[in-house]
């Protein structure tokens, strides 16, 4: 069996069911397990990843006006792997090569009927049931309801914790300018921490707001976690990050995380991300979380 995956969150999914020796092919950006790193990219981006979250954005609108994708799918070298199995998304052509380009590929030029598996979650429960449909296709089911039980275990273990009658206002960034506040999952992610939900709303796009908007609540824990940013691409907009938010009349804490390990990648480490969240909206009751994911997290007194 012959698997691609054309986005991060799948390698990590099919990593997690225990097929990593399966898969000939990745794209760009799937860079954990560090084992993958190796494997062929299929995929390119046509926008520079290392210019500011301001001209980032502005390239990826000017170039959505004209192509209906910002990244490149190299289909002579997929017709050379010859997969069994292809997995993409069909839910944001921000976030990886968009289906269209997969199934026009597969219909031009793959000789063999290759199958594509297209995830598209905008719940946590869409996460959990992507990773047992990949495992119900790939014939490995009890893998997936393995983690299925994981996770059951993991999000009950932090809500046996929670304090009653303690919702600390939780916002979360997800890109720096224009300021997007996560979106889809994250809101149940929050509510399962037991926190306040600023802004977003369940299964819904990241919504965009402004400065004055910012201005009219008094968040207590603000998370930064910039899409595909690691902890050195945030700290080098961190005085973009100061001008975007306003002077609040009480300081909430402020956390930056690896936003390209974190949160955003809707695969098996989500629960990391649920800790990282449980830490940093109660690091009284979820030190170990603290210690565990230190290398992913820059505490308030650090920034």
């Amino acid at each position: 069996m012959r698997i691609v995956t054309l986005l991060p969150s799948a390698t990590e999914i099919i990593s997690r069911l225990g097929l990593e020796k399966n898969l000939v092919g990745v794209s760009h950006e799937c860079d954990f397990p560090e084992s993958m790193t190796s494997l062929p990219k299929l995929t390119s981006s046509s926008i520079n990843t290392n210019l500011s979250s301001t001209n980032i954005h502005q390239s990826v609108m000017e170039l959505m006006k004209r192509v209906v994708s910002v990244y490149d799918l190299d289909v002579e070298l997929l017709k050379s792997l010859q997969p069994d199995f292809i997995i993409t998304q069909d839910l944001c052509d921000v976030c990886a090569v968009s289906f269209e380009q997969v199934e026009q590929a597969c219909q031009e030029v793959l000789a063999t009927d290759a199958r594509i598996i297209s995830l598209k979650p905008k719940l946590l429960g869409d996460i959990w049931d992507d990773v047992q449909n990949v495992a119900d296709q790939l014939s490995v089911s009890e893998k997936g309801r393995e983690f299925r039980e994981e996770v059951e275990s993991r999000i009950k273990a932090v809500q046996t914790r929670m304090e009653k009658g303690i919702a600390p206002k939780v916002l979360t960034i997800e890109w720096i300018d224009p300021i997007y506040i996560g979106g889809m999952w994250l809101p149940e992610m929050i509510n399962i921490v037991g926190g306040e939900v600023c802004f977003a709303k369940s299964g819904q796009p990241a919504p965009v707001v402004k400065k004055d908007d910012l201005t009219e609540i008094e968040p207590d824990v603000v998370v930064v976690k910039p899409c595909g940013y690691k902890l050195e691409q945030t700290l080098k907009e961190l005085e973009l990050l100061r001008q975007q938010l306003p002077d609040w009349k009480n300081p909430p804490r402020i956390y930056l995380v690896d936003g390209n390990s974190y949160f955003n990648r809707p695969g098996p480490r989500i629960l990391d991300s649920l800790e990282i969240l449980a830490y940093c909206t109660h690091p009284d009751l979820f030190p170990e979380f603290g210690e565990q994911y230190k290398e992913g997290i820059i505490e308030p007194g650090n920034i």
